[in-house]
């Protein structure tokens, strides 16, 4: 009994995963297409986020395997990233902080650090060889 449930996070986490990586995917390729990044530049690394979240997407349909969960924790984190720096960056050049109010933003921020949290429980998961026995 203690094995089966050793073995149901890493797969109870590998299906949330491949949710979440398939809806940030799809939220930061609708920021790329310029609906609701702020230029060109955000523009791209939308695009650039959602394809790494698509390549971990695929790497975790295929297996959840500590490279695969790292690319996905490494996509989530670059999306919280992509989040944070420019807004604080506005804010401290004296923009204004309303830039955060975006929905499909702060939508993608969430996304991302589920991604992020979900992923790294997953890796420890994977890397834990169950209960210790003397």
């Amino acid at each position: 009994m203690g094995s089966a449930s050793t073995d149901r996070g890493p797969v109870v986490g590998r299906r949330i995963l491949m949710v979440l990586l398939a809806l940030t995917a799809l939220v930061h390729a609708r920021l790329a297409a310029g609906t609701g990044a702020e230029g060109p530049f955000l523009a791209a690394l939308d695009g650039i986020v959602a394809i790494v979240a698509g390549v971990a997407l695929v790497m975790v349909v295929r297996g959840a395997d500590a490279p695969a969960l790292l690319t996905a924790a490494v996509a989530g984190g670059l999306g919280v990233a992509l989040f944070l720096v420019p807004g604080l960056v506005a804010v401290a050049g004296g923009g204004s902080w309303t830039a955060w109010l975006d929905p499909w933003m702060f939508g993608a921020l969430l996304l991302d650090a589920m991604v992020v949290r979900i992923a790294v429980f997953t890796l420890r998961k994977v890397g834990d060889p169950g209960p210790k026995t003397r």
